[in-house]
């Protein structure tokens, strides 16, 4: 998975665990302005927790270190084919779930417009010193930031103290924002369950408080009670707003008769605090892993796989040098030079040894005589190493003699892990088994001299000595 997949997993994991939370531990109390801190902080939480690092300290605690050094020892890495078609099934997936997620934009942005025309429908008014958009339809009365649209014609001057009681609250305390951030949720995340219930907790518990309030500023609970199982108009069908009788009524009623909790249950909200630390500390945990994978791909190859198959001819010459040519299913022919530790042996002592090895050839010191050799074999997909036979000269493979001495009143350019070392470098002073790689680049002919002169200076006219050194 890519870097905003994982991210995306991490997002929805979280979401799903502060619900569970909310539903088994706090569902059931009368805490409801501390459930809307936590309701609203759970989905914050649940989108800021990934970006927060402590991989730097992780790394340094001494049990972390010990599971990290067995982790490492593990040989397993997967590597799989790219794609060449663009409707695979990641692409796929890609395409439904921003389908969808635009179709939810677009409904969001439809209801923004539809309270939009029942402001240019109603007039501004003032009910008992309150600002209000007097609609003349027949609607129940619903709020959206500061404004509350209602008809005052519908209701009595009592039912209208209650609705305004009501809704006042959704304005002052600026419940839309909460319902804004319920739908961008189920915009972002519409595929996990748990984000839908998420905003349904979310628009009844800001009703729950809109509820208390009107009880607390002295109204009688019975007539209110009454006032909301009247009113059953469903215009208009708005989920953005926050209407006066939103469903489901019953469970707006049972909270009205509920025993308030004591307040030694506010304790059971503290348990934000562990469950978002253990994210935190989960998600850096992750970052480690795949901070130990890249090592284990940079460190031991032989954990890397080879995805095709490929033929690699090899010649090995009495100056310490091997030229390895890698062929690939694809046609793709890649030429390598490389010095390597010299020692002695005969043609069948080379057969013998690249036989008996399961790592791909340009990792071994080769054994070399004092005859070029050239070797054909077969590298299988997990690094093993078949059919090996040895080719004559001329036999497919170029083995004319390759130059690699330079005289040494011309030296020519060195570059050493990709800089060019200053003039009287001494190749010596670097150790042959640090040597990872080394391309010897002569000028053949005039126009190969121009390309190196102009690429390295006049006395790349002299020729080229690329060297890698192993990391």
């Amino acid at each position: 998975m890519n870097t905003i997949e994982i991210y995306f997993v991490k997002v929805n994991i979280a979401i799903a665990l502060f619900y569970l939370i909310y539903r088994f531990v706090l569902a059931k109390d009368t805490f409801w302005n501390a459930r809307r801190i936590y309701l609203v902080s759970s989905i914050l939480l649940a989108a800021v927790y990934p970006f927060i690092s402590l991989a730097g300290w992780l790394e340094k605690q001494e049990t972390v270190q010990v599971f990290m050094a067995g982790y490492i020892n593990l040989k397993s890495l997967t590597v799989t084919a790219a794609p060449t078609s663009i409707f695979t099934l990641r692409n796929i997936v890609y395409a439904i779930y921003l389908s969808v997620a635009a179709f939810f934009v677009v409904r969001m942005c439809v209801q923004l417009v539809s309270i939009f025309k029942w402001k240019l429908k109603g007039k501004t008014g003032n009910l008992f010193g309150n600002r209000i958009v007097e609609v003349a339809q027949s609607i129940t009365p619903f709020s959206f930031f500061n404004l509350i649209f209602m008809n005052p014609a519908l209701h009595t001057e009592p039912e209208a103290h209650q609705i305004l009681a009501h809704e006042k609250t959704h304005a002052r305390q600026m419940h839309s924002l909460d319902v804004l951030l319920g739908e961008l949720l189920t915009i972002v995340c519409w595929f996990n369950p748990a984000a839908w219930l998420l905003k349904r907790e979310i628009r009844q518990n800001l009703e729950f408080l809109a509820d208390n309030k009107v009880l607390q500023s002295g109204f009688d609970t019975r007539d209110y009670q009454y006032h909301l199982l009247q009113l059953s108009y469903q215009i208009p069908n708005v989920p953005l707003v926050n209407k006066f009788n939103v469903l489901p009524i019953k469970k707006r009623i049972i909270m009205m008769n509920q025993q308030k909790t004591a307040k030694a249950g506010l304790l059971k909200y503290s348990l934000i605090v562990p469950l978002a630390l253990v994210l935190v500390l989960s998600s850096n945990a992750q970052t480690v892993v795949t901070k130990t994978r890249k090592v284990i791909a940079d460190t031991d190859d032989s954990t890397k796989i080879v995805k095709k198959k490929k033929t690699v001819k090899v010649i090995v010459r009495n100056d310490s040098t091997i030229i390895t040519t890698t062929e690939n299913n694809n046609g793709k022919v890649t030429e390598n030079v490389k010095v390597l530790t010299n020692f002695e042996g005969n043609q069948q002592d080379l057969m013998d040894y690249i036989s008996k090895n399961d790592k791909s050839l340009d990792e071994k010191n080769l054994p070399v005589d004092n005859k070029q050799v050239a070797i054909k074999c077969i590298v299988t997909k997990d690094g093993g190493v078949e059919k090996t036979e040895i080719i004559r000269t001329g036999t497919g493979v170029d083995n004319k003699k390759v130059e690699t001495k330079f005289d040494a009143k011309k030296p020519p350019v060195i570059i050493l892990d990709g800089k060019q070392m200053p003039k009287g470098f001494d190749l010596n002073s670097i150790k042959p088994e640090f040597i990872l790689n080394m391309n010897v680049i002569k000028p053949g002919n005039d126009k190969k001299k121009t390309e190196l002169v102009a690429q390295y200076g006049e006395d790349a006219a002299n020729g080229v000595i690329k060297i890698e050194t192993k990391k």
